[in-house]
């Protein structure tokens, strides 16, 4: 029985590992002291992850959206929106996860050069509504948000949490500036 690991070992092997989830996952009830027994584990599994636990401690509280009005020299207005990646199936998502980090990053507060590059390239991409060769003279970023209830709240409302707060500015974008 030459290559073959005896199944007691496979067990006491999977009854460990599945302490170790179980410590790292609920960290948040007072085991902090099996944390340091815990880590070295972790660091042999190639799990470890800095001050990330394996289970996310602070999850998305927020719903965030962006909208950009792009505006051309006829004052002509069209609208663009982020993606509702809600609505898209788990292999949208992987094809487009690029796009999902992107949107991500750039939606934090105090991104005005990324937000200034976004607004270049829907300048650039974005076409006129009625076909005509007009430049775009303006665009403004939109933002708004819907609050996630917490998960420990017993009675969640069905989700994806969309009771969004109103638009609110966040930048305005010439070209040329």
């Amino acid at each position: 029985m030459t290559g073959h690991t005896p199944r007691w070992l496979v067990n006491v092997f999977l009854a460990g590992f599945l302490a170790v989830l179980a410590i790292d996952g609920f960290h948040d009830f007072g085991w902090t002291s099996l944390q340091g027994v815990v880590n070295l584990p972790l660091v042999v599994t190639g799990l470890w992850q800095g001050p990330w636990r394996l289970y996310a401690p602070d999850v998305d509280k927020d719903n965030l959206r962006f909208k950009a009005e792009i505006t051309f020299a006829d004052q002509t207005t069209t609208t663009w929106s982020s993606p509702d990646w809600t609505r898209l199936s788990a292999p949208g998502k992987f094809v487009r996860a690029r796009h999902v980090n992107y949107l991500n990053h750039i939606l934090q507060s105090g991104r005005e050069l990324e937000w200034d590059d976004l607004c270049a390239y829907l300048a650039r991409t974005t076409r006129h509504p009625a076909g005509r060769p007009a430049p775009v003279v303006q665009v403004t970023l939109f933002l708004r948000g819907a609050r996630i209830p917490p998960p420990e709240q017993r009675r969640l409302p069905a989700g994806p949490y969309v009771a969004f707060d109103d638009w609110n500015t966040v930048h305005v974008w010439r070209p040329g500036t």
